[in-house]
């Protein structure tokens, strides 16, 4: 069998892919022509399921999206959504992953689902791509995310590739989201911090500024030669400040390690780790602090809670504002400066988080968000 699949499905692929702690072949090649052999003709019975986490054969209901070089070559099978692509684009722009299914490129992916997702989902799609953690491929938003995966491309890489394709609203819009992207994210929920940092105030951001993430610092010897660690890595650094954020997940205060220990009788050990955990992180905010850098934690319960990230992204603004000076507080200023924008601000937020309501939050917004091309900014 030979098969390209694209879009959506090619999403699933490629994160079915990652989350195998499997790297991404460097080679890329052109597109290939379809090909059922040994089969002599397609059926639905012959798509490789577990590497596109399809948990049923394809369907007309539940079709998969697959490329072809040529209209010749389309294929016509109902459980098949198929497009003709030709010309550069098909050229040493596919990744083989093996028994014959490829997938478009990372930075042609990017590109790819620019008009089908909504801008702040294809920009936290740029930070997957470009980071070190796999949402699933069955359930992106609540499933289980793989981490300390490698990153399949970068935001230069990208750009490279925007810079080469012809002129249309597709690459506008990926060109647009690529703004709001970093390298490196470590984990999802680190990367919606970012992203809502550095969106402007017009689409519901803050507009602190660029961003870079996970950027090792190294301390200095007097505080090593004192039991410091040699080094320190901030989540969050907003460029041209010393401020920054971390995103303190539950793993960082694990309570419920303590009671399933309790459980058996004997929670010692958890409630040392705990507190060894929680003692690390306070160090970590002063080890940064002696280096010139203030980070502000960011909990779980300030992007859940109505206001709790308007409330962290002011103390920033407040903090780049008393060391560094600049626009940023008023930018701050202006994005809280409405209750009807804080509350779509925090719908938006909702929408982005892993949790069942927030699926009732995305297609609310989808009912009024223009996804179209916007004027460069």
């Amino acid at each position: 069998m030979r098969l390209a699949v694209s879009g959506l499905t090619a999403l699933r692929a490629l994160r079915a892919h990652r989350s195998g702690h499997r790297g991404l072949p460097q080679t890329r090649v052109d597109l290939p022509a379809p090909d059922p052999s040994p089969q002599q003709r397609w059926t639905a019975r012959i798509i490789p399921l577990d590497q596109l986490a399809l948990d049923a054969p394809p369907s007309a209901e539940h079709p998969v999206d697959v490329v072809v070089p040529d209209s010749k070559r389309r294929l016509r099978g109902r459980f098949f959504s198929c497009s003709v692509r030709s010309g550069k684009r098909a050229r040493a722009s596919f990744v083989p992953l093996g028994d014959g299914l490829f997938i478009p490129s990372p930075e042609a992916l990017f590109l790819e689902l620019a008009d089908v997702m909504s801008p702040e989902t294809h920009a936290l799609l740029g930070y997957e791509l470009c980071g070190t953690y796999s949402r699933d491929p069955r359930d992106p938003r609540c499933g289980a995310v793989t981490h300390g995966v490698p990153p399949v491309t970068s935001v230069a890489d990208i750009e490279g590739l925007l810079s080469e394709a012809p002129r249309g609203p597709g690459v506008l819009l990926a060109r647009r989201t690529l703004r709001r992207v970093a390298d490196n994210a470590w984990s999802a929920m680190e990367a919606i911090v970012a992203l809502m940092a550095c969106l402007p105030v017009h689409e519901l951001g803050y507009e602190l500024g660029r961003v870079r993430l996970n950027v090792r610092h190294d301390a200095p010897p007097e505080l090593v030669a004192l039991g410091g660690r040699t080094s320190r890595v901030p989540d969050i650094e907003v460029l041209g400040t010393r401020v920054g954020f971390n995103y303190d997940s539950h793993q960082h205060l694990d309570l419920e390690s303590i009671a399933r220990a309790a459980d058996g009788g004997n929670p010692a050990q958890a409630i040392a780790l705990v507190r060894e955990k929680h003692l690390d992180d306070l160090r970590r905010n002063r080890e940064l602090a002696a280096m010139g850098h203030i980070v502000l934690p960011v909990t779980p319960n300030d992007l859940f809670a109505p206001g709790g990230l308007d409330a962290v992204m002011l103390e920033a603004a407040l903090a780049i504002d008393a060391f560094d000076g600049g626009n940023t507080l008023s930018n701050v200023w202006a994005a809280l400066d409405s209750a009807d924008i804080r509350r779509r601000r925090q719908e938006l937020v909702w929408s982005l988080l892993p949790w069942d309501a927030g699926v009732a939050y995305a297609r609310k917004r989808a009912r009024w968000v223009p996804w179209r091309p916007y004027p460069e900014d």
